[in-house]
């Protein structure tokens, strides 16, 4: 069966999010052990084995890579592919719910982020980047908000979720784990900081604005969700919860600290990204930005990272925070 007329049947749900923007808290509270989804390794990620293209790009342009180092990046992107397609298929045949967790820049065409860091004056490496296989879509089409490794016929398969979280507190966060020595299977950063195309929300309001125009003014979809509202007003995650699909009664606020023996089995990368929320028992109220302001956080910066590295900081807010306002002014809301 194609994949469309699959959808129509049973409902694909995404939550597409940014690195550090508290998506293990909300995965934690929709409680989807215990919903009949579809178990997924912290919630989904299958295209976090592909990181290297994105490390690559930082460290040089496509148009130089070897052979040597394009070929197992091709394989890598196919095989996350693969297993997502096998996924879904599975959850599909069985009767069970879709509801998958993915950052957007994961999803991300390597044509497109070349074009991005490397200043590619050629505009059909994005139009002309060529979409993954997928099973059922025979004749693949590719819109210009659509910078993914999709086709747009497969992105309209899905119900997007958007999660943000203000920058002020979203890039500090993410600029921390990249000063930890962790690694993936011998993948590591090129330098001790963010890549350029992690320190911007191009990626998701692209996509958002892609779901706004399918999906059009009389629909729900696509939905975007704020950390700070997720924090503070947990009755929203029950009405999201229920538009997702989910049961809102399951929406938990609390829960038991993750044992030792589960801990231990993570990698090293996976007990860094996951430390806060493997430690907690509840929402952490600590977590929340409010009525953050910038220049005082700029002070915070500066004794903790020094003068240097606080500037980069500030910069690097600046300038995602009109992308993070326009999809601030799109949240869902409890009215």
């Amino acid at each position: 069966m194609a994949q469309g007329a699959q959808s129509r049947q049973r409902g694909r749900y995404w939550l597409l999010t940014c690195p550090r923007t508290a998506s293990n808290l909300l995965v934690k509270m929709l409680n989807l052990d215990e919903q009949g989804v579809r178990p997924a390794n912290h919630g989904g990620y299958f295209f976090l084995p592909a990181i290297e293209k994105h490390f690559l790009v930082e460290r040089k342009p496509m148009d130089t890579w070897t052979e040597e180092e394009k070929a197992p990046i091709d394989e890598i992107i196919q095989q996350c592919s693969q297993a997502f397609q096998d996924h879904i298929a599975a959850a599909e045949a069985e009767g069970q719910k879709l509801y998958i967790k993915e950052h957007s820049i994961l999803l991300n065409h390597p044509r497109v982020e070349d074009h991005y860091i490397n200043g590619s004056k050629e505009e059909r490496a994005i139009t002309e980047a060529t979409p993954v296989p997928i099973k059922g879509i025979s004749e693949p089409t590719r819109s210009k908000n659509n910078l993914t490794l999709f086709p747009d016929e497969f992105l309209k398969t899905w119900n997007p979720t958007f999660l943000i979280r203000h920058p002020a507190l979203m890039i500090p966060s993410l600029y921390r784990t990249s000063l930890a020595e962790v690694e993936m299977k011998g993948i590591h950063r090129p330098r001790r900081e963010p890549c350029r195309t992690e320190v911007t929300m191009r990626w998701h309001r692209s996509l958002y604005e892609f779901y706004a125009e399918h999906f059009g003014n009389d629909s729900v979809w696509p939905i975007v969700l704020d950390a700070d509202d997720i924090m503070t007003k947990p009755e929203l995650v029950c009405k999201y919860a229920k538009l997702a699909g989910l049961d809102e009664s399951k929406v938990r606020r609390s829960w038991d600290k993750a044992p030792s023996e589960e801990l231990n089995k993570l990698s090293t990368m996976e007990q860094r990204m996951l430390s806060s929320i493997n430690a907690s028992t509840a929402i952490d109220s600590s977590k929340v930005a409010g009525n953050i302001d910038i220049d005082q956080e700029v002070v915070k910066w500066t004794e903790e990272f020094g003068e240097g590295e606080a500037k980069k900081l500030e910069k690097w807010v600046r300038d995602v925070m009109p992308d993070y306002e326009y999809m601030h002014s799109k949240r869902m809301r409890l009215e």
